[in-house]
């Protein structure tokens, strides 16, 4: 992205940006440019009432001065009278401006939407490259922080200026002729310089604020769309530390920010105050130098003195309140830059899109039909590949690998082996989870059970298959295995601590963080990734085992940051892949499968189930495909109405040996 300063560009946009909000109609002026016309009537009638008040003390020291009564008391009369207008003149334009902003952010919005959500353009903004940063926020914040400076702040001061500047010159150059204009003239064009050279940097700064903003924004709504999956990792210190990162980023350019700002607000503040002094050194010269004012009384002196020294205040305040403006110009000038740069975009794809030709309904109706239904397809298919559910755990136990307990710890009738003794015993062998009379309901609906009374060992050396219809509660026994769902009956006891080289939990819908990640975090997540050049050899392995090595390319190697979108990058088929090459990256006792083959052809399926079990990991699968079968050892089927029962697999034959159906109170044995 190129710097972005105070420069041709910037006062192209902003003309762009006016055309839009002040679109040229041929039926009819655009309702934004009469409540512009408006604004500039009540603020003209309220420059006119300021200028009454401005010179109402003059005439008060005439009348004190004189002691005249009669004309102290229609002075109070008429200042009631100016003060209230001055009051309603003042409320008049807050109002109409106001009401100019929301019409202005609700055209600037409407045009950023109707580019956006046509010609499929919202998917190609996502999936590109070169995407622009969180056009969500440029079309949101951006555009409503952008109205309200543009609107609010900047457009009454900026529009009355060349009226009120130029009244109040003359009136200036009338009481001290010519050096007064240009001492005050001279005066903001050096405060206008100064303020240039510190207001660029501030531009940019302000890019690069918003852009940060969005990113933190973004990374908190991703981690918010994709809880259960972070949970399933166990990678809150993971994504803590990615969130910090954000944070720290924006710190970094807000820390900036605000020593340009102080910079500026020095430079401002010298300018508005010391403008006061000059308009006393201006007054002095007609009174000490051309002694115009000679034949004058003191009360008639007071009376002058007061009404000039207005004129020349106004006319230094009007400079200086322009040159106050800076900090608001900076902010929309950065602002103005997402806003604009967007617009450019969207228009850019939807011209290069116009070109491709398009096939039209016959009926207008049925062409909008057409689009709303591409639009929600379009849309639900991106939410489904933005959803994902992993689980990070943290500890590792040493094990056994004896076959009779191997032949125990998966199905048993003992009880006994929850007793105290052989709990400790299970501690130390291949038994990972002992599931006792487990009782499965639906957290937000404890009435709807999913399972009763499963009781079961769960160890390494064992590799069990879970099978069942769509909803009849695999995944949910994934989520009490993870302990993200308690049970509602019956426990659960754990003699592994969670670890990725323990247990590991990969979901049907894979989860990889986005903005500036590398391939190497991807690979290692949810570890936090270390830039070690001797686990090169590795990662290269792990990648050819996933027939993935064309990523090193693609991503520029192990350890250069992709700042898009992995989900929308990648394949399905190729996430879930990589989400393999996690589990051979962490080596885990035993691995939690949740369909994350189901986007694999068979081929590749059996490729890679192979190389876990050479790799000597043990797996617990859910899954639909016969292909399975011959990678497990027994079979988990849930019938869908809270029953289950427990297969041993025959894999030379192709058949189940049945050992057991649904018990409400053993457990079974192989």
């Amino acid at each position: 992205m190129s710097k972005l300063s105070l420069d041709r560009n910037l006062f192209r946009r902003i003309f762009i940006l006016f055309a839009i909000l002040f679109p040229v109609k041929r039926n009819g002026c655009p309702l934004t440019l009469q409540l512009a016309i408006v604004v500039f009537i009540v603020s003209a009638i309220d420059q006119l009432t300021t200028y009454y008040v401005g010179v109402l003390p003059s005439e008060f020291y005439v009348a004190l001065g004189n002691r005249d009564l009669p004309l102290f008391r229609y002075l109070i009369g008429k200042s009631a009278l100016i003060i209230f207008l001055k009051a309603l003149t003042l409320a008049a334009s807050k109002y109409s401006s106001s009401l100019l902003f929301i019409k202005c952010r609700q055209l600037c919005a409407q045009t950023l939407h109707q580019l956006y959500f046509k010609h499929h353009v919202y998917y190609q903004l996502t999936v590109s490259a070169d995407a622009l940063d969180n056009p969500d926020q440029r079309m949101t914040q951006d555009v409503e922080k952008l109205t309200r400076i543009l609107t609010q702040d900047l457009f009454v001061p900026v529009i009355m200026a060349p009226f009120i500047v130029g009244y109040y010159t003359y009136r200036t150059y009338d009481s001290s002729g010519w050096v007064g204009p240009l001492a005050i003239y001279g005066y903001f064009a050096s405060s206008t310089i100064v303020n240039k050279l510190i207001l660029s940097p501030i531009v940019g700064l302000v890019n690069d604020q918003e852009k940060r903003e969005g990113d933190l924004r973004s990374k908190h709504c991703e981690i918010r769309a994709n809880v259960e999956a972070i949970a399933f990792y166990r990678s809150g210190a993971t994504e803590n530390t990615m969130v910090n990162s954000k944070l720290d980023a924006l710190i970094d350019v807000q820390k900036k920010l605000i020593a340009w700002r102080t910079f500026l607000c020095l430079a401002t503040s010298i300018f508005d105050y010391y403008g006061g002094t000059l308009s006393y050194l201006l007054i002095a010269i007609p009174i000490f130098l051309t002694h115009d004012f000679d034949g004058l009384t003191g009360t008639d002196l007071s009376g002058i003195v007061s009404k000039n020294v207005f004129f020349y205040l106004y006319l230094i305040y009007s400079f200086t309140r322009l040159v106050a403006l800076a900090e608001n110009f900076g902010d929309m000038a950065g602002v103005a830059h997402r806003v604009v740069g967007l617009y450019e975009e969207l228009r850019r794809l939807n011209d290069s899109n116009a070109k491709v030709p398009r096939k039209e309904s016959d009926s207008s109706v049925a062409v909008v039909t057409l689009s709303e239904k591409e639009l929600d397809d379009e849309f639900d298919s991106r939410m489904k590949e933005r959803e994902a559910s992993k689980h990070e755990q943290t500890a590792n136990e040493s094990s056994s690998d004896t076959a009779t307990a191997e032949q125990e710890c998966l199905l048993s009738k003992k009880t006994d082996l929850l007793n105290g003794s052989i709990k400790a015993e299970c501690s130390e062998s291949n038994i990972a989870m002992v599931l006792s009379s487990l009782c499965i309901a639906n957290p937000s609906n404890s009435d709807s059970v999913l399972l009763y009374e499963l009781s079961m060992l769960i160890s390494s050396g064992q590799n069990l298959l879970i099978t069942g219809d769509s909803s009849s509660g695999k995944t949910s026994i994934l989520r009490v295995l993870a302990d993200l769902w308690k049970c509602s009956s019956g426990k659960v006891e754990r003699f592994w601590e969670f670890s990725p080289s323990t247990m590991l939990f990969i979901p049907q819908n894979p989860y990889f963080p986005s903005g500036a990640t590398t391939l190497r975090q991807q690979l290692v997540y949810p570890s936090i990734a270390e830039p070690n050049q001797k686990e090169i050899p590795q990662l290269k392995n792990i990648l050819e085992s996933i027939q993935m090595t064309h990523a090193i390319e693609r991503f520029s190697g192990f350890d250069t940051p992709f700042d898009g979108d992995w989900q929308e990058t990648l394949s399905r088929g190729e996430l879930q892949r990589l989400c393999i090459g996690r589990v051979l990256y962490h080596r885990p006792k035993i691995v939690f499968l949740d369909e994350c083959t189901s986007a694999l052809g068979l081929k590749m399926e059996v490729s890679l189930y192979r190389i876990i079990k050479e790799t000597g990991i043990s797996f617990v699968s859910v899954g639909h495909r016969q292909s399975l079968r011959q990678f497990h050892d027994l079979e988990l089927h849930l019938n869908g109405d809270g029953g289950w029962s427990v297969c041993k697999i025959d894999k030379e034959a192709g058949v189940q040996k049945q050992l057991n159906i649904h018990s409400t109170s053993e457990t079974n044995e192989l």
